[in-house]
């Protein structure tokens, strides 16, 4: 059997199975956004030297100063150690630093360094500008209503 053959059989299969009602539309415009929205954040980390869950972990740092290792872990979609080794980086990059609790020597507060606390300024500062930038087409009407909607799909 000629392979061509195959391989067209199964992307027509493909093609027929891939649901094309407006839900499903709704939801592959909503995920091609997000992978753009989510590129264009990446870029702007890249510059710092920054992946997204880095970047996560600083501005979880920055609102809350002196949190503990472990408070970050609940925070962050990664395990324990990866946590560790976020952090190991992130202190190597000079915008973290870890104390030794003193009511509690296993656990370690987390700060943020003047230079971490710069970064992480001027990160959020291009981040809302973007933001600003790609909300200006919709109304203030538009914008909630968006929101809402968002929240209305959100598994729970």
């Amino acid at each position: 059997m000629d392979p061509e053959v195959d391989i067209q059989a199964a992307a027509d299969q493909c093609a027929m199975a891939m649901p094309q009602d407006a839900a499903s539309a709704a939801f592959k415009q909503l995920w091609i956004t997000f992978l753009k929205l989510q590129r264009h954040f990446e870029d702007v980390l890249e510059p710092h030297g920054l992946v997204l869950s880095q970047f996560e972990a600083l501005a979880k740092i920055a609102i809350k100063p002196g949190m503990i290792q472990q408070e970050l872990v609940k925070h962050l979609f990664v395990t324990k150690g990866n946590v560790g080794a976020l952090l190991d980086r992130l202190e190597s990059m000079g915008w973290v630093l870890r104390r030794a609790d003193p009511n509690d020597r296993r656990a370690n507060r987390l700060y943020l360094t003047p230079g971490g606390q710069t970064t992480i300024l001027e990160i959020i500062q291009k981040h809302r500008a973007f933001i600003a930038e790609r909300f200006r087409p919709l109304s203030i009407e538009q914008r909630v209503t968006l929101q809402s909607l968002l929240k209305t799909i959100e598994p729970k």
